[in-house]
């Protein structure tokens, strides 16, 4: 057996506490510690037994396995920096109107105190 097969369940079980104390503390929501416990679990189970992710690579129309995986972790990745580029976005334009309330208020005040 190889060595990641043994290193990945270690980090799965690591990530997995990590996400339910930040889940405890409030900081995730339920809905994402399932899901990434659901994807973690699903890359140590290929680590594991590496030939159960043929059968879904097949499903796919692709030939081995191994480029199964790597296509999966290209689209986790994918959409976890799109969605952490609408998350910014709407930071950005939440933090533009806040600044315009706060310039509009200023300039208010500084009319009022001149009379």
């Amino acid at each position: 057996m190889y060595l990641y097969a043994f290193i990945f369940p270690v980090i799965t079980i690591i990530a997995i506490i990590w996400f339910v104390a930040r889940y405890m503390k409030g900081k995730n929501a339920l809905g994402t510690v399932v899901l990434w416990s659901l994807f973690w679990i699903i890359v140590s189970l290929f680590a594991i037994f590496p030939d159960i992710s043929i059968p879904f690579a097949r499903i796919f129309g692709i030939t081995r396995g191994l480029d199964f995986i790597i296509i999966l972790v290209f689209v986790v990745l994918f959409y976890t920096i799109l969605k952490l580029y609408f998350i910014v976005d709407r930071m950005q334009n939440d933090l533009n109107t806040l600044v315009k309330e706060i310039a509009l208020r200023n300039e208010l005040s500084f009319d009022d105190e001149e009379e």
